[in-house]
């Protein structure tokens, strides 16, 4: 019989519950950490981004984790962690296909966009192999100190006091967690929602797709066969692979993205309506469909090798109607997910910890803690529908490429300024992740995404408009035709 108190419990042990459960003993809240499964296990969500890296880094820096701190970047992780499989990712790289028909390379580059975010490998960003990534945090927190249950099932939290009280078993041993705060870090497991009946946001979502993934090995270098088929990679700033490389198509998009290891993350995210789900049809089989409509990318994959079970989801998206209450609280990638698109995930679950440890160390248990829980929802509520705008439009311009790349602008110019303004020590704490707070821009982000499928709307004047709403933020030269879609840092 396990019959434990703590401050906080915290329902999951990824990457982000973990990181939490070390963030939460570094302020001296004492938790404990409650995960159903075990590690390592396999997971997605493994892309990074600058502002991941900045926060983690901030992160590590502020709360005095000096092991946590060589993840930032690609080089120090490389050279501090090489037991931690990752993979080496330079910038976003998208090429664009036409269903049916070979890829052939533009002397113009108008078929794809390369957007850099490193200077070169050593600040560059990583993929994170999550089975080692996760088990790494886990076992931090298990270092430090943090009381960890893994396979352990839970009943319904009962109220206790101001708190809860939750009981379970872990592998038929009776456990009992007296707790002033839950949260849930659970992602699709939802255990908050589950549990206390929190349903979907009433405004819902309008990005609609669905996946089919695996791990494979023997995935070709695309950059090889660009260059087979007379493409110039002389104005590259940087190899295409080294990056999420992102196939789009009339209907959907594959990502891929290359661990250190040999071992590659692949797979698509489709429009349910162009790509309905079948399922008497195996997802191998399905793959290969896939592929055979696309024949730059099967010739990629001719000799790729799955190496997990396959995984082919239903609609992935998800938005509930709240993430905090008096005495829980959700992390991002539990209370909503879009799609991997542009790689937006781990940076906004990261965005979502960094100011729960702020309003836990400043605010709770004082009277404003219940207006410091509404304004996390209400920021939470207002950067998902940023981003459910973002992708959502993309999915519109996937047939049109011209016109999804302008729509990206919105994302890589907030992006980038968000950034420089974290770099120089110029950022707005508490601030909404990627200005998506900011009335202008999501005015003239919405409106851009209800012309990106209209005819009666030239590209040109699309895309001058996209290019003059985005002036503010635009800090790297966005929607510059010389530019040929290719920018370096």
């Amino acid at each position: 019989m396990v019959d434990l108190k703590a401050d906080i419990v915290v329902i999951g042990a990824g990457f982000s519950g973990s990181l939490l459960s070390l963030l939460l003993k570094r302020i001296g809240r004492s938790c404990v950490l409650i995960d159903r499964g075990t590690h390592p296990r396999f997971a997605i969500g493994e892309s990074s981004t600058p502002m991941a890296n900045l926060i983690l880094e901030d992160l590590a820096r502020r709360y005095d984790l000096p092991r946590i701190a060589p993840l930032a970047s690609y080089g120090t992780w490389k050279r501090v962690h090489p037991e931690i499989v990752c993979g080496l990712k330079r910038g976003f790289s998208y090429f664009h296909h036409t269903l049916g028909q070979d890829f052939r390379p533009r002397s113009d580059h108008a078929n794809e966009l390369l957007v850099a975010a490193s200077a070169g490998a050593d600040d560059a960003d990583t993929h994170w192999l999550r089975s080692d990534f996760d088990q790494f945090l886990a076992d931090e927190a298990v270092g430090e100190g943090v009381p960890y249950f893994d396979l352990t099932t839970l009943e319904s939290p009962v109220p206790h006091g101001l708190g809860w009280e939750l009981r379970g078993h872990r592998q038929g041993e009776p456990l009992t967690v007296v707790a002033d705060l839950i949260v849930d870090a659970s992602g699709d497991g939802g255990f908050v929602a589950r549990h206390l009946g929190i349903g979907p946001h009433p405004d819902g979502l309008q990005t609609r797709s669905r996946a089919l993934f695996s791990h494979f090995t023997n995935v070709k270098r695309w950059q090889d066969l660009y260059v087979a088929r007379g493409g110039s990679v002389a104005d590259h700033p940087y190899p295409c692979d080294d990056a999420a490389l992102h196939h789009v198509f009339d209907g959907g998009w594959m990502w891929i993205l290359p661990f250190d290891n040999g071992v590659t993350s692949a797979g698509f995210s489709l429009d349910p309506d162009q790509f309905p789900l079948d399922k008497s049809v195996s997802p191998q089989a399905e793959w290969d469909s896939i592929l055979s409509r696309l024949p730059a990318v099967a010739e990629q994959f001719a000799d790729a090798i799955p190496i997990v079970p396959w995984r082919q989801t239903g609609r992935m998206q998800r938005r509930l109607a709240r993430s905090t209450g008096p005495n829980w609280v959700m992390l991002p990638n539990t209370a909503t997910f879009l799609d991997p698109l542009h790689s937006t995930g781990n940076a906004l679950t990261l965005v979502g910890i960094e100011r729960l440890v702020e309003m836990l160390e400043g605010s709770w248990r004082r009277p404003d803690w219940i207006n410091q829980m509404q304004r996390y929802d209400d920021l939470l509520q207002q950067e998902t529908g940023f981003l459910d705008l973002i992708v959502s439009g993309s999915f519109k311009g996937f047939r049109e490429f011209e016109r999804m790349i302008a729509l990206s602008m919105f994302y890589f110019s907030a992006a980038t300024w968000s950034e420089a303004e974290r770099r120089e020590e110029r950022a707005v704490r508490g601030s909404a992740f990627l200005s998506a707070d900011h009335p202008d821009l999501k005015g003239a982000l919405i409106q851009s995404v209800s012309e990106i499928g209209d005819p009666r709307v030239p590209t040109s004047e699309f895309v001058a408009r996209i290019r003059q709403a985005i002036g503010p933020f635009n800090r790297v030269g966005l929607c510059e035709p010389t530019k040929l879609n290719l920018y370096g840092v």
